[in-house]
């Protein structure tokens, strides 16, 4: 099964996400894929395929985990890919990110004993808000971005990290939740 590592968004989050494909979607001529409100998240570790053996491993591994919760909130949005075919529309986060760079960094380490590569690149804390297809430069892309900025973007506790199964299918994916370990005060 095709997992990831993650820490869910609040509803709020999932219902402005909503509004800006609401927003947006028909103002743009790239074909854009949205993140579907209630699939959105913050990445931690994207581990691909796995076997039903390496997913006990994991449960194992996050039941055993110890972290403290910390409060993010969303802050500047950006693109990932060049300034002429950008792939990625996403948003940062702002408040307590070291403490969410230091999580990422401290599974990465940890999985490695069960055998999964680390990371290549440094983790960079984001929220995907849409991928892009046929990009067309010609887009108000400008203007995408700072109608996002100008959102109010509440602060929220970052007080979970999930285990999720991606099913893949025509219409998208879909998560189901596998273990949900609460981070403490």
């Amino acid at each position: 099964m095709r997992v990831f590592i993650g820490i869910p968004l609040p509803d709020y989050y999932q219902q402005m996400l909503e509004k800006i494909r609401d927003e947006w979607n028909n103002r743009l001529t790239s074909r854009l894929t949205w993140t579907k409100p209630g699939n959105w998240h913050i990445t931690l570790k994207f581990l691909g395929d796995v076997d039903n053996d390496q997913v006990v491993k994991l449960k194992n591994y996050l039941s055993g985990i110890s972290f403290k919760n910390f409060a993010l909130h969303g802050h500047k949005s950006g693109f990932f890919g060049s300034r002429g075919q950008y792939r990625i529309f996403w948003l940062g986060v702002y408040g307590e990110v070291q403490k969410l760079i230091l999580l990422a960094e401290n599974l990465d380490k940890g999985l490695v004993d069960l055998g999964f590569e680390p990371e290549k690149r440094p983790f960079k804390a984001h929220l995907t808000l849409a991928r892009i297809k046929n990009f067309d430069k010609s887009d108000p892309w400008k203007d995408l971005s700072y109608w996002v900025d100008g959102l109010d973007w509440p602060a929220f506790n970052a007080e979970r990290v999930n285990l999720w199964q991606s099913i893949l299918s025509p219409r998208g994916p879909t998560y189901k939740v596998l273990l949900s370990r609460e981070l403490h005060d």
